[in-house]
């Protein structure tokens, strides 16, 4: 049996004996000293939890020695309830500590992860999408209720409430470990301290930071910040671009934010070792062989971008194909690669 079973019985018994000893003493005082039902309910109720009412009518020596009775096993009853409150109360702050240890040791293991800090509206959306794909992610907000209405959505993320500015709570999310940070924090000047502190203490880290006022934004950029979002810049641009371009706009919505359709725009890195290397697209017939759509390749010689490539390009190791169709068709895209480091991300 479990310890829920044990509490959800301990409550049963002492509710069902609270609702014996009432009726005990209604019946007795009723029986023995001829009250009506109100009054011998009331005596039993002042008796047994000895609140120290005196006595609402004189009582003989068999009254009062059914009082006494009351009284005692009112206490025990009144102790039998306090333990289960206090078992209740002692269980729930030991789960917490334990599962706060559990994922103290589970941040502790991880490794090129992402630390999203801040749970506000974009922070939950970027939770969300990390959700989606399973990418592994720790959040840091400093409110309780943020956090605790994520961890009730989505009960195995990791967390850490804390104020992400300071480098003990970023250093508590493995940061010398992670991948990337995404600052998503309201105010411009604590995105500000979160960029400087994470460039400190991991050199090597992505780092995507929200821009409120577009004149932080090259501060961001001075501080180590590797990109800085706009909110009311892309908000401008998505808007105008409803009018200018809605069929574009449409598509990229179904593309993107669309949870039943299977199509993806997805970014392939082409590992060291791979087959890929020293062939031209035409060799490797993407298009024929797995159905997806070659949109653009970003060579890492130089970073520069080629879109809608020709047949003839030709691919080296760590260059970058962005790719268009259904998920099971990138999966075997993958499998042609015939390597492990393959790695692909959402874009």
């Amino acid at each position: 049996m479990t310890n829920d079973h044990h509490l959800r019985n301990h409550i049963i018994a002492v509710t069902v004996s609270l609702i014996i000893l009432l009726l005990i003493g209604l019946t007795g005082y009723t029986y023995l000293e001829g009250w009506d039902w109100f009054d011998a309910l009331y005596m039993t109720f002042i008796s047994f939890s000895t609140v120290g009412y005196q006595e609402i009518k004189p009582l003989g020596h068999t009254g009062r020695l059914f009082t006494m009775a009351i009284i005692f096993f009112g206490m025990i009853v009144l102790a039998m309830l306090s333990a289960t409150v206090t078992s209740w109360f002692i269980r729930n702050e030991l789960l917490i500590r334990r599962k706060q240890l559990k994922m103290k040791k589970q941040i502790k293991s991880l490794k090129d992860h992402i630390i999203i800090c801040g749970a506000g509206d974009t922070g939950k959306k970027v939770v969300e999408e990390f959700v989606r794909f399973k990418k592994p992610f720790v959040l840091i907000e400093e409110k309780s209720i943020p956090l605790l209405e994520l961890q009730e959505k989505y009960p195995d993320i990791l967390t850490i409430q804390g104020d992400a500015t300071k480098d003990e709570v970023l250093l508590e999310a493995n940061i010398e470990q992670a991948h990337a940070l995404i600052t998503a924090l309201p105010l411009d000047a604590d995105n500000l301290f979160v960029v400087v502190s994470a460039r400190a203490l991991n050199p090597n880290l992505l780092i995507i930071s929200r821009s409120v006022n577009a004149s932080t934004e090259q501060k961001l950029y001075n501080a180590g910040a590797n990109y800085v979002i706009s909110p009311n810049t892309v908000e401008g641009i998505r808007m105008a671009s409803v009018i200018l371009r809605p069929t574009v706009v449409s598509f990229i919505e179904v593309i993107s934010q669309s949870e039943g359709l299977s199509l993806r725009m997805e970014e392939i890195d082409i590992p060291k070792g791979s087959p890929f290397h020293g062939k031209t697209l035409k060799e490797i017939q993407i298009p024929q062989k797995t159905g997806l759509m070659v949109l653009a390749i970003k060579k890492a010689q130089d970073s520069r971008w080629t879109f809608n490539p020709s047949s003839n390009f030709l691919l080296h190791e760590n260059d970058q194909i962005i790719v268009l169709g259904e998920t099971e068709k990138i999966n075997k895209l993958q499998s042609m690669l015939k390597s492990d480091e393959i790695t692909v991300r959402q874009t």
